[in-house]
């Protein structure tokens, strides 16, 4: 039996800051755009059913694909336990030789995580590295009421030393495909002699997983391949790479599909492959995990109907190719109605501002038909010229892609009472001894320097609200519509870079209003944003100099972050926090023990010391 459990601040009515009307969300009328036999309205779905191939828009007990999950969600009192063990070891994916690596549970990816809507999920973290801390991030999900375990160190947490552990519990109030990062590290590694330094993204030498939550959809589908983590990939460690990453950013040499690809030669390694029969629907769950690299993913002579934004239901839409930014996921349906062969999984390297890779076109797996031979396609991939062309933004958010299942509406007359501007630019550092440039990157100016020691959530327990400027921390209003206009600019001590970046937001997703590359936003644009039904996501991409706005409404306490997901980016310090409702945050009692047991560890037997922003 089911338990409902709705959003007290909510219910089933929203009152919107500056004086805006309440508005009730409503959900979507729209039905299944290419489903089995069998299609459901919103009505039917919320009856008694099983959610199958030809009624993936049920789930059961009155939930359905029709029920917004931020107004009510099931509680099923069901616990999914795992364990997480994180050591150092060497790994060699496409076959050119071993690299230094941290992995969870001995493998890359992690393992898939995998729990149903309304299950709650207990993670226990074994540290078994000798030198690094390290701690766990669930990336999107929502931590209702669970700030502290979000798995940020220095802002939800301490990092969790060498040789302790931590147990992560939250409730699966979201459904939908996402992963987990090791966010926090600490020491280093030698790596062909080179002194490696310290990089706050762990999960760029290797600490990552996949999550999925299962739960109802927007179309039919027979069969989940599960999901298809892309990455780039480096020959040399993260570690080595951050400090170069200050000059320029380091190019990958490659990339890959679930943690596999051939050598960039084509001699050595092997493509991951899926194995598919005619006549049936595949759902792929698509997860861009890399470090510096968006993707214009395909497959050969077979079109995507993309359900899934992030972990939002969107109404069915069909293309060709589909841009994936750095954390970013898209659920994709393909329908295996092609000749029956092996055909080509893509994961290109957009050309241009997305990030440079040695191997932009060579990512790729393989998609084979159970009576077929097996081997190397010989499929010819899409047209890349009009909607197909690379890129390095979003789907137009004036379109009908990316629309939210269950409508909603934002209230536009508050956005231009108290929007929080938020200024993304590169700042020269310094010159390196060679004399070249030093960048760090910043927000309002700052570059975010969190302390391993003293997290956020401390100073919430504390009572104290005197924050470090380092801390680049924003207050926030109670139970209010929030609005952020993010802008990449070039002021006096600025760097006109014109770069793209994947901004994410924990604790919330948040709705995108829209954005537009080289352009400087002014209150005049605010007739071009989209306030109904606009796209839903907890990624979207501030375009090269350019701007993006979004909302979302503070009924989340705790202290977030928000961020770009380039994680050289990021390890400089481009991002930003924010404090909600303080007086509501709860912490777990296990806080204190954790930060105890760092402090025990840090810095008297730490080897090497924190380098960068530590997030």
């Amino acid at each position: 039996m089911y338990l409902l459990h709705t959003l007290p601040l909510l219910a089933s009515w929203v009152a919107y800051a500056a004086g805006s009307a309440a508005m009730k969300r409503q959900a979507s009328s729209t039905s299944s755009a290419a489903g089995s036999a069998t299609t459901l309205t919103p009505d039917d779905a919320d009856t008694e059913c099983t959610n199958g191939p030809h009624s993936r828009a049920c789930w059961g007990d009155g939930f359905s694909i029709a029920t917004d999950f931020d107004q009510k969600w099931p509680d099923t009192g069901k616990t999914v336990p795992y364990t997480l063990d994180i050591t150092n070891t060497t790994l060699n994916p496409d076959g050119t030789g071993d690299r230094l690596v941290m992995l969870i549970n001995n493998q890359y990816p992690g393992p898939v995580i995998r729990a149903q809507w309304g299950d709650w999920l207990e993670i226990t973290v074994n540290n078994k590295l000798p030198n690094n801390g390290t701690g766990i991030h669930w990336h999107g999900i929502r931590q209702l009421g669970t700030c502290d375990q979000d798995g940020v160190p220095g802002i939800t947490e301490c990092p969790i030393a060498p040789g302790t552990s931590r147990t992560y519990r939250f409730h699966c109030t979201q459904f939908g495909t996402s992963w987990f990062i090791g966010v926090c590290r600490l020491i280093n590694f030698a790596a062909r002699y080179w002194l490696i330094f310290i990089l706050g993204v762990q999960y760029g030498v290797g600490t990552l997983g996949t999550l999925v939550i299962d739960g109802p959809a927007t179309d039919n589908y027979d069969e989940d391949l599960g999901p298809f983590a892309l990455t780039d990939w480096y020959d040399e460690t993260a570690f080595f790479n951050n400090p170069l990453a200050r000059v320029a950013p380091p190019q990958p040499y490659t990339g890959l599909v679930n943690g596999m690809n051939v050598s960039p030669d084509g001699t050595k390694g092997k493509y991951y492959n899926a194995t598919v029969k005619s006549a049936k629907k595949y759902r792929l769950r698509l997860i861009n995990t890399s470090v510096d690299s968006a993707f214009m993913v395909s497959l050969d002579n077979h079109p995507f109907t993309v359900i899934t934004s992030d972990f939002v239901p969107i109404k069915p839409y069909v293309a060709e190719r589909v841009f994936i930014g750095i954390g970013q996921r898209l659920d994709v349906i393909i329908e295996a109605n092609q000749t029956a062969g092996n055909y080509w999984f893509r994961a290109d390297v957009p050309a241009g501002a997305c990030g440079s890779n040695a191997n932009p076109k060579g990512i790729r797996a393989i998609i084979h038909y159970d009576n077929a031979t097996f081997g190397n396609p010989t499929s010819t991939a899409w047209d890349t010229t009009g909607a197909n062309a690379d890129r390095c933004t979003d789907e137009s958010y004036n379109s009908n892609k990316l629309e939210p299942y269950w409508d909603s509406f934002v209230p536009s007359d508050a956005l231009t009472a108290n929007p929080t501007l938020l200024s993304v630019q590169a700042q020269e550092a310094g010159l390196t001894t060679d004399n070249r440039t030093i960048f760090r990157w910043a927000i309002n100016t700052t570059s975010l320097n969190v302390d391993w020691d003293k997290p956020i959530l401390e100073y919430v327990q504390e009572g104290n609200t005197s924050y470090p400027a380092y801390e680049n921390l924003i207050d926030v209003p109670d139970v209010a519509w929030t609005y952020w206009v993010l802008q990449e600019i070039s002021t006096p001590g600025g760097i006109p870079l014109n770069i793209p970046h994947p901004i994410h937001n924990h604790g919330h997703d948040f709705y995108v209003l829209g954005a537009q590359e080289n352009s400087v936003y002014t209150n005049a644009l605010s007739a071009q944003l989209n306030f109904e039904n606009p796209p839903r996501r907890d990624t979207a991409m501030l375009p090269a100099g350019g701007w993006l706005v979004i909302a979302f409404e503070t009924n989340n306490p705790g202290a977030w972050i928000m961020h770009c997901h380039i994680a050289w980016h990021v390890a400089d310090g481009l991002a930003t926090q924010f404090l909600e409702t303080p007086d509501q945050i709860k912490v777990d009692p296990s806080f204190n023990e954790i930060c105890s047991a760092w402090r025990d560890y840090y810095p008297e037997h730490a080897v090497y010391l924190k380098d960068d922003s530590g997030v």
